[in-house]
């Protein structure tokens, strides 16, 4: 691709070339991933994952269209700018599964899984629809689309893949952030009509329902407000497990979560975040990379 340019005719400078637009993604992913992760402890997780995915579909659509070499750099350094949330995807992963035995081999097993798969799917991808018209001359003329953008056949491919990405995220991800989970999300009650104008199940089983049923009528019982004329503020006491029986209303309010972390200590700010442990893990994954 790079050669395609014609940006110098020496094949030691192509190779210059082309880590420099190797290097625009993750020089750009560095420098915006605290953004994206104080970004998500605010609006929540799933703004900042569908934001990723968008404007990956977007830097793909763009580096497919690069007819020169700026363009190319623009393509992926706006990927890379759009697109750091790594932090926020464990951390997603992290408030999912609650249960620490179960992070690190089931959780946390997948996010690398998933990489690796991903760095051997699309490399072939790739290469093997890179310049259709002269590979595939049978089926993608000279003198078309193609012929103009030869490089634009793969990243339609992966757009294509990112959009239905985005419309499983938007329809059936669910918000995790513990202050914010609790708002409406349009996009999950689309989704859930979908599954049940298709008669899928999703969520409790029937049994499970009737249990709830059950479950609903013995508390809304227990919860009966008296008549008037025998209401009293004194005599019997509010048993704390009248107030625990309502499954649907969260454990507690936004003021008083934020309350809790704050009286905890725990502000998001960046010079408590880089910890020694945290840095070390910086470096080791830097050497590595």
């Amino acid at each position: 691709m790079i050669s395609s340019f014609h940006v110098t005719s020496s094949e030691d400078q192509i190779s210059l070339y082309a880590g420099l637009v190797t290097s625009a993604f993750a020089f750009a992913e560095f420098s915006t991933g605290v953004f994206w992760g104080r970004l998500s402890d605010r609006i929540g997780r799933k703004p900042v994952l569908m934001v990723g995915l968008i404007g990956t579909l977007l830097s793909m659509l763009v580096f497919g269209f690069a007819s020169n070499l700026p363009v190319a750099l623009l393509g992926r350094a706006l990927g890379g700018a759009l697109n750091g949330n790594i932090g926020v995807l464990q951390t997603t992963v992290a408030e999912i599964v609650t249960e620490r035995e179960h992070q690190p081999a089931s959780a946390y097993a997948i996010m690398p899984f998933v990489w690796s798969f991903g760095s051997i799917l699309g490399p072939l991808i790739g290469g093997a629809l890179a310049e259709p018209c002269k590979n595939y001359p049978g089926f993608f003329a000279r003198g078309t689309f193609f012929d103009r953008y030869p490089f634009l056949l793969p990243n339609l491919v992966c757009a294509a893949i990112l959009l239905v990405g985005i419309l499983v995220g938007m329809l059936f991800l669910e918000e995790t952030h513990q202050e914010i989970k609790y708002r409406r999300d349009i996009g999950l009650e689309i989704g859930q009509k979908l599954l049940h104008s298709f008669n899928w199940q999703w969520g409790p089983k029937s049994s499970d329902k009737v249990n709830d049923a059950n479950f609903e009528e013995s508390r809304s019982l227990l919860e009966d407000e008296p008549p008037p004329g025998y209401r009293t503020t004194e005599g019997s006491p509010r048993y704390p497990s009248s107030r625990a029986l309502s499954p649907a209303a969260p454990p507690y309010t936004h003021s008083a979560v934020r309350v809790a972390l704050q009286s905890k200590g725990t502000s998001a700010s960046v010079q408590k975040a880089f910890t020694k442990p945290v840095i070390v893990h910086i470096l080791g994954y830097g050497i590595l990379a």
